[in-house]
């Protein structure tokens, strides 16, 4: 199991000296990390502020800020995971993980608040999805992941507590090319909700393909090289959900390119790794919009 994702918040400039920056930002992810003890983590929030009925399908979208019942609500995705079975080369026998995601929903809480390190009072809507995933090791670069999950998601309004579900296949391929270490993840996911009550069930099926390339430099920090990564993303939804206030926007497909920044190796917090930061555009219709992220884009 490849080493969980982390964080997209929209974030502005904020000007601080030199120390100080560093130990806020370092605050900020740790208010995060709390949520998984010393688990994995994922977090994730777009800046595109999407009037939502609903927020079922953010554990599949990589979460963002949403209008919930009229309130706004910031959603973070956290991943937690375990290994049963370390994979063996030639992919027999594949490695065995239990993945274990939970989404948390903030309501009335900015991304602003990072920088300022107010801490979230009301968790507004939250899911759990647990399932399984296997480890094909078919060479030294490659790998492929199907995985299984099912989940309850609850919200403040009964209304709208469903089943979650999700199935796929992912491949991860690592390369070398311009003096940069590569990713190339093809993804083929579908995920539906089935509501408690009499509002109709929803779902949806999307092959995603990310590529990065990552760089190291020189900087002046101890035992560190600073670390530059290039990314983009493209989204095809072969059966995008039918409801009017699904988060997904309407188009078929969907593409986002941007920057990171991260060190090599990264700092830790009690064990625990400090996510990635960079930024990125997502082309996505009524969706479209910048976002920071903090963590792996995708």
């Amino acid at each position: 199991m490849d080493a969980p994702a982390p964080v997209n918040a929209g974030l502005g400039t904020v000007r601080l000296p030199h120390t100080e920056n560093r130990v806020r930002a370092l605050t900020a992810t740790w208010l995060c990390a709390l949520a998984v003890l010393r688990a994995g983590t994922t977090c994730a929030a777009a800046t595109t502020d999407t009037r939502l009925t609903n927020y079922e399908f953010a554990s599949e979208l990589g979460s963002g800020i949403y209008e919930v019942a009229g309130r706004t609500i910031q959603v973070y995705q956290l991943r937690p995971g375990y290994n049963l079975r370390l994979a063996l080369p030639r992919a027999s026998p594949p490695g065995i993980s239990l993945i274990l995601p939970v989404t948390v929903g903030f309501f009335n809480f900015q991304p602003t608040d990072l920088i300022h390190l107010h801490i979230p009072t009301q968790i507004g809507a939250l899911s759990f999805e647990p399932g399984v995933q296997l480890d094909y090791w078919l060479n030294e670069a490659w790998h492929v992941y199907p995985y299984i999950k099912a989940g309850e998601t609850f919200a403040s309004s009964k209304q709208i507590n469903a089943v979650i579900y999700g199935a796929g296949i992912r491949s991860d391929y690592r390369f070398d090319a311009f003096s940069s270490s590569g990713l190339w993840r093809a993804e083929l996911a579908h995920a539906g909700v089935h509501y408690h009550s009499d509002l109709p069930n929803d779902s949806f099926t999307r092959l995603r393909d990310g590529l990065e390339l990552r760089r190291n430099f020189e900087w002046p920090l101890r035992a560190r090289q600073g670390q530059l990564g290039l990314y983009g993303v493209t989204d095809i939804y072969l059966d995008a959900p039918s409801g009017p206030a699904s988060g997904i926007a309407a188009r078929t497909v969907q593409f986002e390119a941007g920057l990171m920044f991260g060190a090599n190796p990264m700092w830790q917090i009690h064990g625990i790794p400090v996510p990635r930061l960079g930024i990125g555009y997502r082309v996505a219709g009524v969706l479209s919009g910048w976002r920071l992220v903090i963590g792996d884009p995708f």
